[in-house]
């Protein structure tokens, strides 16, 4: 009886230890450098770094520019953004999108690209 007690005992035991370090909350981390750089009206390539400990994506409700890769896993990553030329005669902003996910919990930095009006 005092052996199948204890075996009782350490099973209950551990799966409350395994029910506490499930529960524990997990902080979606992310960051971003340069989160802005500035182009000239020729267009062309700009870079950033992006560092995430979850899955991510990028996206952006504006067309005309691209982005390599669109999504990744849990690292560091260079995310190359393809900014057409522009013949206006003002500004323009671009932004991209990058949202990591883990669980429940979410985070999301920008990418800003301002395109220095064409002269």
């Amino acid at each position: 009886m005092t052996v199948t007690f204890k075996r009782l005992f350490v099973l209950v035991f551990a799966a409350a230890a395994l029910l506490l370090t499930s529960c524990a909350d997990y902080d979606t981390s992310t960051n971003i450098y340069p989160s802005l750089v500035e182009i000239g009206p020729e267009g062309g390539q700009v870079t950033t770094t992006f560092v995430s400990n979850a899955k991510w994506t990028a996206s952006s409700e504006q067309e005309g520019i691209t982005f390599t890769p669109e999504s990744g896993i849990a690292g560091t990553w260079t995310v190359t953004v393809t900014v057409p030329p522009s013949t206006l005669d003002v500004e323009k902003t671009w932004k991209v999108k990058l949202y990591a996910k883990y669980g429940s919990d979410g985070s999301i930095r920008y990418f800003t690209i301002t395109q220095h009006p064409a002269r």
